[in-house]
Order: C-alpha cells, then sequence, then structure tokens
C-alpha cells in the first residue's frame, strides 16, 4: 500500500522538480520509503511513497525497473496471489525478490494489460516504457485503490490524490460544475469525475496508455457487473449455496492475510467483521489480533458485542478509545485527507487513527459485505417498490402529490421520485441512496450551474454508464449491482483508502473479492430467503455466536446533530455560505437548509454534506 504519482512530458524534457512537491504530499500514504525516478530524455518522471507490508526489505522498493531498464513500475496497493502468479511466470529472467512488485513488472511485461484480470487483489499502477515512450495506467476492478490523471497538449499527469496534483501544480485548481452536480446527486462523486476539472478518476477494471504524441487508448481487462448476469439452468440449493459462500468468505479472508507484518482485524461486534474472525482464526496459525474502537459512548458502543465474539475465537482482542471530538479539532486535516468532498469518512477517519496509534499497519475490514449478502434495507425496499410502481402505475403520482404534507421534505422528494420512476430500479436507486433528487437540485441550483453547459449531460452519461447493467438479471441481483457500483465504489471505498491511509494504515477487505463475488452471485438472487438480513452469515455465526447472530444492524454512531448545534456551527454555516457565495447554490437556499435542519425536517448529513462541498470548492 502506497502513494504513487507522475509526469510525462510528449516530446519534451522533464525536470524531476516536481518530485519534492508530490512526495511531499503523499508522505502520509507511505511513512516507509520513498522513490523516485527521472528519464529526461524520454520525458518521464516516476515517484513513489511506500507503505511496507509485503517484501518490507529494499528488495520491494519502487519505482522499480525491469532487468534490461526499459519498463518502470510505480504500484500502489497488494496482489495476493503474488506467489501463485510468480510459479506461473516462471522462467526467462530470475527473481530478484519477494515482492510481488515484481510480480506485477513481469505480468504486464509478458501478458500486457489483459494479463490484469488474472489479479486478485486491490491496486492501482503505472508502468512507463523507455523504449517506446508510452505509460500505462490502470486500477483494479473494483476500484479499491484510487488513481488520478490529467492530460494536455504538454503532457500528462497522475497521482494517487487530486490534492497531489494540486500542490505539486500540475493542475489549475478550477472546480468542476459536472462533479459539483454530480455530488448534489449522491454526496460523493462517482468516477470518472472528480471536483476538479479536467482531473479524472480512472474507472475501476480499466487501462489506458499514452503514447509519446499524447494520443491515448483505453481498454477494460474485467467488469465486475458481469458477476450479476443471470445464468441458465436450475438454480444451487440453499443449503449448497449457503455452504459454498462460507467457504468463498474464508478462501478470501485466507487471501487477505497474506503480508510479511501483521495483520489485525476490525472488530465492531457485527455480522461482518464476526465473519472476519472466525474465518481468519480457521486459516492463521498466528494469533488472530482485533481491535474494537469505542468514543466513550455508552449507548453508541458495542464493545460488550465484539467482546463476546473476541472470546468465542481467542483472539488477541484490543479495546481502543477514540475521541469524537477530533472531528471538530482536526476538521482541516480530516478534510485534506479526504481529498474529495463526501458526507462520509468520518468513522473511519477516527477508528484507523486510533489502530495506527496501537502500531498496527495492516487491517482487516468487514466493508463490502452489506453489499455481497443483503445487508442493507435496499434490498427490500427497492424490489417492494418495482412490483407497487408496476401495479398501480397510475395510483402512485397521485399519491405522492400529498406526501409533502405528511412527511419531511427530503422524505416526500424521494416517494415522488420513486412514484414517478415507472418502475426502473436505477432511479429507485436513486430514491434510496441519492442526496437530493433531481428536482430538489433543479431548484436549489445557483448561477455557477444552471450555467454550465453540458454539466447535466455529463452527469447523466456517468451515472448511466456506471450503474447500468451487463445482462439480464433477477430483482435481487440488481440491487447488488446498484449497491456495489454505486455505493460501495464511489463512496465508501474511496473514503476508507482516503481517510486510512491519512493515517498510514493499509485496509483490506475480503468481502470486496471477485472470486467471492463469483461464488455468491448471481446464485443468491434466486434464494431472497438467504439475502433477507444476511441470512447467509446469521446461519454460519448461530453456532458460535447466537447473540451475535440474532443482533440487528448497528452503524458506528457519531453526535453529529450535537455537534451541529454546537462546536462545528460555525464551520457548517461557513461551508453552506461558500457555495450562495461561489454561485453554486441559489440565494437563500444554504439558509433554507440550515433553518429546516434545526427545526429537525431535514437530516444532519444535508447541512453537513453541503459544507464539506463549500470547503472544498472555496479552501480545497
Amino acid at each position: 500500500m502506497c502513494g504513487i504519482a507522475g509526469v510525462v512530458r510528449f516530446g519534451a524534457p522533464v525536470s524531476d522538480r516536481h518530485a519534492a512537491a508530490l512526495l511531499a504530499a503523499l508522505a502520509h500514504r507511505g511513512p516507509d520509503g520513498e522513490g523516485v525516478y527521472t528519464d529526461a530524455e524520454g520525458g518521464a518522471l516516476l515517484v513513489h511513497r511506500r507503505l511496507a507490508i509485503i517484501a518490507p526489505g529494499d528488495s520491494g522498493r519502487q519505482p522499480m525497473a525491469s532487468p534490461d531498464g526499459r519498463y518502470w513500475l510505480t504500484y500502489n496497493g497488494e496482489i495476493y496471489n503474488h506467489r501463485e502468479l510468480r510459479a506461473a511466470l516462471a522462467g526467462g529472467e530470475p527473481w530478484r525478490s519477494d515482492s510481488d512488485t515484481e510480480v506485477l513488472l513481469r505480468l504486464l511485461i509478458h501478458e500486457g494489460a489483459a494479463g490484469l484480470a488474472r489479479v486478485r487483489g486491490m491496486f492501482a499502477c503505472a508502468l512507463w516504457d523507455r523504449a517506446d515512450r508510452t505509460l500505462l495506467l490502470a486500477r483494479d476492478r473494483f476500484g479499491i485503490k484510487p488513481l488520478y490523471w490529467s492530460a494536455t497538449r504538454e503532457g500528462v499527469v497522475f497521482a494517487s490524490e487530486v490534492g497531489a496534483l494540486l500542490a505539486a501544480d500540475l493542475v489549475p485548481r478550477r472546480p468542476s460544475a459536472a462533479g459539483v452536480l454530480a455530488y448534489l446527486h449522491w454526496a460523493s462523486i462517482p468516477p470518472p469525475l472528480t471536483w476538479v476539472e479536467d482531473v479524472h478518476a480512472l474507472m475501476p477494471g480499466v487501462w489506458r496508455r499514452f503514447g509519446p504524441d499524447g494520443h491515448a487508448t483505453d481498454g477494460r481487462f474485467a467488469d465486475v457487473r458481469e458477476a450479476w448476469v443471470s445464468e441458465a439452468g436450475p438454480p444451487a440449493g440453499t443449503g449448497a449455496l449457503a455452504h459454498r459462500i462460507e467457504e468463498g468468505i474464508t478462501d478470501a479472508v485466507r487471501a487477505h492475510l497474506v503480508a510479511d507484518v501483521p495483520v489485525g482485524v476490525f472488530l465492531s461486534g457485527g455480522l461482518d467483521s464476526a465473519a472476519l474472525v472466525k474465518a481468519s482464526r480457521a486459516v492463521s496459525d498466528a494469533p488472530v489480533r482485533t481491535f474494537t474502537v469505542v468514543t466513550g459512548d455508552a449507548q453508541r458502543s458495542e464493545a460488550a458485542e465484539a467482546e463476546a465474539v473476541a472470546c468465542a475465537y481467542g483472539t488477541e482482542h484490543h479495546v481502543l478509545h477514540a475521541d469524537p471530538g477530533q472531528v471538530v479539532t482536526s476538521w482541516p486535516r480530516m478534510l485534506r485527507a479526504l481529498d474529495q468532498p463526501s458526507v462520509d469518512g468520518v468513522n473511519t477517519f477516527l477508528v484507523a487513527g486510533a489502530v495506527a496509534g496501537a502500531g498496527m499497519k495492516c487491517v482487516l475490514s468487514g466493508i463490502g459485505g452489506d453489499e455481497l449478502l443483503g445487508g442493507y434495507p435496499s434490498f427490500t425496499r427497492i424490489p417492494r417498490a418495482a412490483r407497487l410502481t408496476r401495479h398501480w402505475p397510475s395510483m402512485l403520482p397521485r399519491a405522492a402529490a400529498w406526501l409533502p404534507a405528511l412527511a419531511a421534505p427530503a422524505q416526500a422528494a424521494r416517494w415522488r421520485h420513486a412514484a414517478g420512476s415507472g418502475g426502473d430500479l436505477t432511479e429507485l436507486y436513486r430514491a434510496t441512496r441519492g442526496f437530493f433528487m433531481p428536482g430538489e437540485v433543479a431548484a436549489m441550483a445557483g448561477p455557477a450551474l444552471r450555467d454550465a453547459a453540458g454539466a447535466g449531460r455529463r452527469v447523466d452519461e456517468v451515472e448511466h454508464d456506471g450503474l447500468a447493467g451487463r445482462g439480464d438479471e433477477r430483482r435481487l441481483a440488481s440491487v447488488a449491482r446498484l449497491e456495489t457500483c454505486g455505493y460501495l465504489r464511489q463512496q465508501l471505498l474511496r473514503d476508507v483508502d482516503a481517510m486510512s491511509m491519512a493515517h498510514g494504515i493499509e485496509v483490506r477487505t475480503p468481502f470486496v473479492d471477485h472470486e467471492l463475488l463469483a461464488r455468491a452471485w448471481p446464485a443468491l438472487g434466486a434464494h431472497p430467503g438467504l439475502v433477507r438480513d444476511k441470512q447467509v452469515l446469521r446461519r454460519w455465526l448461530s453456532a458460535d455466536l447466537p447473540s451475535v447472530a440474532r443482533r440487528p444492524k448497528q452503524g458506528f454512531l457519531l453526535p453529529f446533530d450535537h455537534w451541529l448545534d454546537g462546536p462545528l456551527r460555525d464551520l457548517v454555516r461557513g461551508g453552506l455560505a461558500d457555495l450562495e457565495a461561489g454561485g453554486w447554490l441559489a440565494p437563500g437556499v444554504p439558509d433554507m437548509i440550515w433553518t429546516a435542519w434545526q427545526a429537525r425536517r431535514l437530516h444532519w448529513t444535508r447541512p453537513w454534506g453541503l459544507a464539506v462541498l463549500g470547503r472544498f470548492l472555496s479552501h480545497g
């Protein structure tokens, strides 16, 4: 796990003057070392900040060259099946290290970008070919690791964080109207958009090659959306499928434990983290280290449930304390760490900071379990809403007209949008997960959005491309795909990477694994009983942890309502005012949002999420 960046100049020499700024901006991502490669004649600069997890000695240093010096690789991530790939790539030049970096380098040299389909892991990488003067960028199929790029007539720049490109003055600090509009839709920015104009997030599962003349070609080596397409033939039996998924979880955990440093487990006391502990205990000879982070609020704490899991599986358990007031005192640092605006991420900032403070460099997280196994209310609500809109298409819009008198404004807007969706699952997903509904956005948009030619069309294209399926799906499969390609990809994974790397700690996500996904879907779509409330995990854990298996889902909650009324009041009001001053929101809208929240007619995420956006656009 690391931070990478680079500069390529088409037809011109490149100086390493940007290296120091890029390395400084990415220092938090790689406290264990740094490296710079400059091809002054060829026009390329590659930099690398290292968090050493696999082959932590000098043999794993980057940027890494091929034996003949033609190819240079800078890479961020972990290849969990690097030993298997090493055996398959044996022959020819002898291996010089035990690192997964060398395996990835040889794979790209011998098989090209298509070989990335064989990789089990998370990665963002850049490969420079000195002979052909080409730059290859690629990103893992789920988008676990970030990679941003920007191209001009002079060249191309890339980095693990948008903030690094800005800090090195490689791109202008110009907000993107399309990125702002997309954020208002989702409370995060879907790739390839970012909050900065002409800076793009490389799409997951995609490679992009820049030639010496600046011409770029693209390709896709993997598309996770194919995993939910219905299969022909009879469905697997319930018991056999549940057992297959249990084995898949255990196998994914085994793969994600590959490391040369200790790997811990975030233990919340919920189903997902308990399943990771159970699997870790089954496959690891070393003691399983578990970490529960509490904030001092007994009503919100899951420490007792986590302790029960730790006792049941005999882990080396640690209870850590995080000060939620750190959100107030660390607001500027937290926003810088976030890198792109998001309504989420604060929880991870606190938890990762506490575990990093305990000396850990690598942990497993249960993120992705809800999307994979049906843990969200959307798995029930969206199919139900689709049936209603199909059976009573004319009644729902008329009923929705009465909703403003019966519900809070935000909820009424969601119901109206769902009623007018015609049963389209993507629009029903928007009504479930969206930040503001399109009608709300149109009413609150200021001149900077209204006058931005093409922004709406661009956002429509991004949403369609990112959320569209790849074939016939069962309805539950569609919900799982939408949650994975929507909330998980564009918000959760990105926020977890940014906020954990702010503390120099690697978070691994065994539930976000393409081999496990293939064991579960599309077969799960034929078994609503297994999907409902994550019954697969509840059954698996019931013998060992009956109380945990029966518990309802509970999140890691923080007192945002209290903060917005108190220590964060001025900061949030200031962020809202920034949006009006910049022309992003119409006059009076920020005051309206604040007043509605004070009357508790809006959820705290509305003023908070808008304030984060405002601070990015004015101070980011």
